[in-house]
């Protein structure tokens, strides 16, 4: 079955802002109006650019590219000849061209150079820093999330002239496909069962993102509450360094933490695969890192934390024992913090870090062994704090 335009497509066509602020349910078509949309003023404007940009490679792969594929096959519009596979790039035989593209640091996007249509998918995945280099490059921009907490479109964007918001479910989507409608109202029986209990739990809440489109708190997070922040403030303290070892699958990571009034700032450093001892410490000179400060790392490596220290870092194993990940968890929980745009596997790790549940259901106190590299540095450091073993940090104004 070719394209069908819905009644989502109808209402984004309608939008006439500059910036167009799409919030939605899932399988309202969102996305999947929004790449068609594109595609078409590429076609009826010679020599444009349109860019599709999402979190992550991976992402714009399975997400965007999927779907841009699909469409055009389906309306029998491809062409082999005019896709390039490397640069995830469409040109149309007007010259205009439809690329696909993600960014990993504000100087990529900015010198990404101009474009004439912008489409941030899952806008809020993506940091602020990098979203504006793009937009205040770009002629007309489109942006697409689920709302499971309130983001950048919606204290930054919405706030700003020439801005236009639609909110969309899955009642706009008529062609939605009769297997994920089955899945949805189910749990739509699940979430008004919590709500008739007087207990508005996980699916509730769920519901309200995913089902509703309205702006939501996905449970089940074990951190909530923390927000991002662009830079760094001079007058905030390097307090201590966290790091966790891997090599192959998992990554070394390395996370500087500052305090400011009582307050924490985490700041991702390293964030790499396939480092040996010796590679580490280059790293952690070529990134500059503050020796003075101790990084504190998984004492169940003791033979990489002397090799390391041989080399001369100043690291110790933190301090560990029973239960030790809950105690370092809970002294995260009770601390005010924020995060540094900057600091994008962080970010990810901490959307995703959850409590495991068991066979019915019913959350476990006790983590999901996943998305937690950056944060099990940032437990060693505070573990190692509860036990007095950290002095005072260091000011940047020094």
């Amino acid at each position: 079955m070719g394209f069908e335009v819905t009644t989502a497509v109808e209402k984004m066509l309608a939008m006439t802002a500059r910036k167009r602020v799409i919030q939605g349910s899932t399988s309202s078509g969102k996305t999947y109006g929004i790449i068609p949309i594109a595609y078409d003023y590429c076609l009826e404007n010679p020599r444009v650019k349109a860019t599709v940009v999402a979190e992550t490679l991976p992402a714009v792969k399975e997400g965007a590219v999927d779907i841009f594929m699909k469409f055009m096959h389906e309306e029998g519009r491809w062409f082999d000849e005019r896709w390039n596979a490397t640069t995830l790039t469409y040109t149309c035989l007007n010259k205009s061209k439809l690329q696909f593209k993600s960014y990993d640091s504000v100087g990529k996007a900015k010198s990404s150079g101009k474009r004439d249509l912008l489409f941030l998918n899952e806008a809020n995945h993506i940091a602020y820093e990098i979203a504006d280099a793009l937009m205040i490059r770009s002629r007309e921009i489109w942006m697409d999330f689920n709302a499971d907490s309130e983001f950048w479109a919606h204290t930054h964007v919405l706030t700003e002239d020439n801005s236009e918001f639609l909110k969309l479910t899955y009642l706009d989507n008529e062609h939605i496909p009769k297997e994920t409608l089955e899945d949805l109202l189910n749990r739509k029986k699940k979430a008004e069962l919590e709500d008739l209990r007087g207990q508005r739990g996980y699916w509730w809440n769920w519901w309200q993102v995913y089902g509703l489109g309205e702006i939501g708190s996905l449970q089940g997070v074990v951190f909530n509450g923390w927000s991002t922040i662009d830079l760094l403030p001079l007058e905030s303290k390097l307090v201590g360094r966290g790091m966790d070892f891997g090599y192959t699958n998992d990554p070394t990571t390395m996370v500087d933490i500052y305090e400011l009034n009582g307050k924490f700032i985490f700041d991702e450093v390293c964030y790499k695969t396939g480092l040996t001892n010796p590679e580490i410490w280059k790293e952690f000179k070529v990134l500059n890192l503050d020796n003075s400060i101790i990084t504190f790392a998984d004492s169940a490596e003791p033979k990489s934390i002397q090799e390391l220290k041989n080399l001369g870092m100043r690291i110790k194993g933190a301090e560990k024992g029973k239960d030790s990940i809950m105690h370092g968890i809970q002294k995260i929980q009770e601390i005010d913090f924020s995060v540094t745009q900057r600091s994008l596997n962080l970010i990810k790790e901490l959307r995703n870090y959850s409590w495991a549940k068991d066979r019915e259901g019913t959350q476990l106190n006790v983590p999901i062994d996943n998305h937690n590299h950056i944060i099990d540095g940032i437990r060693y450091y505070f573990n190692s704090k509860d036990k007095g073993l950290i002095r005072q940090g260091k000011s940047r104004l020094l």
